[in-house]
């Protein structure tokens, strides 16, 4: 099995203008690389549709032509730290689980809220307990440190409801704020909450050492791969590198695959990073080696026992 530990549905209302100016500035620049001189307009105008899936068909399509079983569908809010968007957190929380309502063979949803918001423990337990979310997606980017003791009734109320939270780490696009998600910052979270699964989204992408001293010390932290499309495919040794040495600080248990799409898929094709990852055993560069039965662990099985699915 398949599991694509972490995904998005997007419509432009669901997140805050000045999110959507921070991905135009990149894919501009990301363009620009390529040889493809086009204003930003004209990058928005073209590039941003094909983001845009209000009803999940284009998830599932492209988790079909990928051959990926399910997937975790996280919503993002930026609300508190970037502005509103035009739909609320709440509503959008609810669209979430609408969609995978739709596919519920398919799809995972997780919830997500600023824990800085007002009600917002009461509002997650709704959100798990009436409409059927698995987990919590913090972005502590948006303006807090994940060890702030503004998350930690939250983190209580996820440890009580046995649903695991998964947070961004590492860098970020502006207007977000990175420093917020160095993985040492955890620490604490992980200390004070023992029984309570958190994953670190991105494996920490520069921060990945210390992410995986963390982890390799901490029973409670798994980490995914979403997000390192683009560096497995140009730097490939460095890849494999990252991988093992995570791997062999922190255990194949405790890594999850992941795509971060849609924004991802525009420049690399699902099946080819999952072929990527399939293909380690036979392809790692000499002195580095991956099992067969690593992969199918962090394909899917890793996330299968966190999932209790």
């Amino acid at each position: 099995m398949i599991i694509d530990f972490h995904c998005h549905v997007w419509i432009e209302d669901w997140l805050p203008e000045k999110f959507w100016e921070g991905v135009l500035n990149i894919l501009t620049r990301m363009m620009q690389r390529l040889g493809l001189d086009l204003p930003a307009s004209e990058v928005r105008k073209q590039v941003f549709p094909a983001l845009w899936d209000p009803t999940g068909e284009n998830l599932i399509e492209a988790m079909d032509d990928a051959k990926i079983d399910k997937a975790v569908i996280l919503p993002l809010d930026y609300g508190v730290g970037l502005g509103e968007a035009q739909i609320s957190i709440d509503e959008q929380n609810k669209a979430y689980a609408e969609i995978a309502n739709r596919y519920p063979q398919r799809l995972i949803p997780f919830a997500s809220i600023d824990p800085r918001r007002d009600d917002a423990v009461k509002r997650f337990e709704k959100y798990i307990k009436d409409w059927g979310m698995k987990g919590l997606k913090i972005h502590p980017t948006a303006g807090f440190y994940p060890n702030d003791r503004v998350c930690y009734p939250i983190y209580q109320k996820a440890q009580e409801l046995g649903v695991p939270v998964i947070s961004h780490s590492g860098t970020i696009i502006s207007p977000l704020r990175s420093k917020y998600t160095q993985p040492i910052h955890f620490d604490d979270p992980l200390v004070d909450f023992p029984h309570l699964q958190f994953i670190a989204a991105h494996l920490g992408f520069c921060w990945w050492p210390e992410l995986a001293a963390i982890a390799g010390t901490k029973h409670n932290m798994a980490a995914d791969l979403s997000g390192w499309q683009l560096t497995a495919r140009d730097h490939y040794t460095a890849f494999c590198q990252t991988l093992r040495a995570f791997m062999d600080s922190a255990g194949s248990e405790n890594l999850l695959f992941g795509t971060d799409n849609p924004a991802y898929r525009i420049m690399i094709p699902d099946k080819d990073w999952i072929q990527l990852i399939k293909d380690l055993p036979q392809n790692a560069p000499p002195g580095i080696n991956f099992s067969q039965e690593e992969i199918e662990a962090i394909l899917g099985g890793n996330a299968q026992r966190l999932l209790n699915l």
